[in-house]
């Protein structure tokens, strides 16, 4: 996990400072390329269990790049981003907007995964061994719900879920990825964000906690949500940031994005989604297009990548939709 992420920052940072001492690794502040795009990147081991990297900024296109699967555990908080992430033998996951997330990915599992440009990059992973969710978090104190408890126990299965991103969350990531101190302090108030970040991770998979959080809809704020589906339904392949949505429509974010599940039964990213998707298959059936025309018509910049979410969601290639007499199954 260390060697491969000093790699995958050598290839997005320009000219990476030197290593602290010996085999540590402590990037902070690191530049990404300017042919890349623009912003900065902190990569710091605390010990060899224990690894955080922030990012914050915008790629000028799409960057893809392959994980291999080593028993490591993250923890993943995010603001912005759009990604997909394509694991061998599971399936796709395609994410956007706010989240938090936890991800064990087992030895020898593959994925590849695409982090979409011109959108807003604003994230903390902490990576770490899943033994410490015990040995260090004692999240055995904690009513975890399955698979999590698992996990904390020792399972090496593969487990990837996500949550809405609470608000408490949103500051201490911008406490971390924050400026306010240098050097030595700079690498201390990191560890300590990224610890805290973790602790409030403990309340999300509390199987005690409520499952989502819900708010009271005004007439208005109905309206609006509605607005914005329309919007998500009318041009699937260009749709705008939560930040653009909530400010066109005029309510704030928290509430469009918790408001929309609550409304709608589904979040913003999988109204997204199904809307890409039946355009997609759309047309496949009533156009001769080529697929990866079709894809980047639709909003997907590899035409692998929507191969494999359009398989997840019919159940059949984009080849075979088109020769096929399929008809898209109901969404569930």
């Amino acid at each position: 996990m260390r060697s491969g992420l000093v790699d995958w920052h050598r290839r997005v940072c320009d000219s990476p400072p030197a290593e602290a001492s010996g085999e540590e690794v402590c990037f902070l502040d690191s530049r990404i390329r300017p042919e890349l795009g623009c912003g900065t990147v902190d990569l710091v081991a605390l010990d060899d269990d224990f690894i955080v990297l922030g990012m914050r900024g915008t790629l000028h296109a799409a960057l893809s790049y392959q994980c291999h699967g080593d028993g490591w555990t993250r923890f993943h908080f995010r603001k912005a981003a759009r990604t997909l992430m394509d694991f061998d033998g599971i399936g796709a996951s395609e994410l956007e907007g706010p989240l938090c997330q936890i991800l064990h990915q087992p030895e020898g599992i593959r994925d590849q995964e695409w982090v979409e440009g011109q959108v807003g990059l604003d994230w903390v992973t902490v990576f770490m061994r899943p033994r410490l969710l015990i040995e260090r978090f004692r999240l055995d104190s904690v009513r975890l719900a399955e698979p999590v408890r698992r996990l904390a126990q020792g399972s090496d299965e593969f487990l990837l879920q996500n949550w809405a991103l609470p608000t408490e969350m949103m500051l201490a990531m911008d406490q971390l990825l924050g400026q306010g101190f240098a050097g030595d302090l700079r690498r201390v108030h990191l560890e300590a964000k990224a610890i805290e970040l973790v602790c409030m991770m403990s309340r999300v998979l509390d199987r005690r906690a409520e499952p989502h959080e819900t708010v009271r809809l005004r007439p208005r704020d109905v309206e609006a949500l509605h607005e914005v589906r329309r919007i998500l339904l009318r041009s699937p392949a260009g749709r705008p940031s939560i930040e653009a949505l909530a400010r066109r429509v005029g309510i704030n974010r928290n509430k469009l994005s918790f408001g929309f599940r609550q409304l709608f039964d589904q979040t913003i990213s999988e109204c997204c989604i199904e809307s890409r998707l039946l355009s997609g298959w759309n047309l496949l059936r009533e156009t001769s297009l080529p697929i990866a025309v079709i894809a980047g018509q639709v909003g997907y910049t590899q035409a692998s990548a929507f191969a494999t979410a359009f398989r997840q969601r019919f159940g059949c290639t984009p080849r075979q939709a088109r020769l096929g007499r399929l008809r898209p199954a109901p969404h569930k």
